[in-house]
């Protein structure tokens, strides 16, 4: 495994959610796990020319899809992955949320 900080918290995260463990992937607290590990990747990254912010929100379903397969992307080692419509619904429901 990659010894990249994000790789290692992805694949916590994709490990519980496998092997089913207290908190599988759907729950709210999973959820907010995987979106705060996608806000602290946001922030290391330079996106050149911003983030869709203006897109239409993802359904829940979809957004969970999204962030499964990112995470398991970054798990892999695959950490420049980037989920450009994802990454704005988090940016776009945080800062409704705060």
């Amino acid at each position: 495994m990659s010894r990249d900080p994000f790789a290692g918290q992805a694949a916590r995260l994709i490990e519980t959610r496998n092997t089913g463990g207290a908190e599988p992937a759907g729950s709210e607290i999973w959820q907010k796990a995987a979106e705060d590990c996608v806000l602290a990747r946001i922030s290391c990254l330079r996106l050149v020319g911003g983030l869709p912010l203006h897109a239409p929100p993802l359904s829940r379903e979809t957004r969970l899809k999204r962030l499964r397969m990112l995470l398991q992307l970054w798990a892999n080692g695959c950490i420049c992955a980037v989920d450009e419509e994802l990454f704005a619904d988090v940016v776009n429901r945080r800062k409704g949320d705060a």
